[in-house]
């Protein structure tokens, strides 16, 4: 995600954790077998959660009809 947005971990790492808090997103932590295997540490997994993606999508929407921009189809697509 920091890659993606551009943004630092000190910015990403907080938003995960206030979307968690509010039931946007769920975490858990990956298998151990899985970074012992990597030699690196364990990472914590981010997954939105169904009511966090209808929201996002809510939020898409008000974005790009307040510009008075054509919806991606992306976007416009149903969940699930």
């Amino acid at each position: 995600m920091c890659r993606l947005t551009g943004l630092p971990s000190g910015t990403i790492y907080p938003l995960l954790a206030r979307l968690e808090h509010v039931g946007r997103v769920d975490s858990g932590w990956e298998d151990p077998a899985v970074h012992e295997d990597t030699g690196r540490p364990r990472r914590r997994l981010y997954r939105i959660t169904p009511d966090g993606a209808e929201q996002a999508r809510a939020a898409l929407v008000r974005a790009y009809r307040s510009r008075g921009a054509a919806l991606p189809e992306w976007v416009a697509r149903p969940i699930g």
